[in-house]
């Protein structure tokens, strides 16, 4: 009778076979558990906000309402003194992301004499065709006060919200000014914002 040369050599082969399994499994877990743990570090956006030191500040005086046609039609003046209009632009650092969502929101910079909210008007357009963007309409130019407030910040009030790609760059100008019907008096009031731009959800 012959004997099975081969069946000495199976414990072993089993052996090796279950070992080569588990290596392999330990393996993709490890992967798996690398990938998953460094995902988040991966994924990031910060909104780069940029404009000209002569058009950062937002500020309007009570010295001269002007009507909303008017308004419309503001630009850049190195003596801004009664009325105000900026140019800015974002844009964005992202890794592992195509888009994201931001948010454009103003802060009111309080003062003794500030000018009451619902009295100025706010005023955003495309940086590019100088069209008026969504809530600004021709029809009707929405008081500080109108703005919903911002996601970011309880204490803000949103401008603006959309999406951003990579790599892309958009531009803006925002115009404010004193509705017409605001009672002139003696005395100086006045009505300061500052703008803020934050990634959100």
């Amino acid at each position: 009778m012959k004997k099975n040369k081969h069946h000495k050599h199976r414990p072993t082969f089993v052996l090796l076979i279950g070992l080569l399994f588990v290596v392999v499994f330990i393996s993709v877990i490890c992967l798996y558990l690398y990938f998953h743990n460094n995902d988040g570090n991966s994924r990031s956006a910060t909104i780069l906000f940029s404009y000209s030191e002569q058009s950062s500040e937002l500020k309007v005086d009570n010295s001269m309402p002007i009507t909303d046609a008017i308004g419309k039609q503001l630009t850049f003046s190195a003596d801004q003194t009664k009325y105000s209009y900026s140019e800015f632009s974002i844009s964005s650092n992202m890794v592992g992301l195509s888009s994201v969502n931001y948010e454009i929101y103003a802060k009111v910079k309080e003062g003794e004499n500030t000018i009451p909210s619902d009295y100025v008007k706010v005023y955003l357009t495309d940086g590019e065709r100088d069209l008026p963007l969504e809530g600004y309409n021709d029809k009707s130019v929405p008081t500080f006060q109108d703005l919903k407030v911002a996601s970011s910040d309880a204490g803000g009030r949103r401008l603006y919200s959309g999406t951003l790609k990579k790599d892309e760059v958009k531009k803006f100008k925002l115009r404010m000014w004193l509705r017409d019907t605001y009672p002139i008096t003696t005395e100086l009031r006045d009505f300061d914002i500052s703008l803020y731009v934050k990634t959100i959800d």
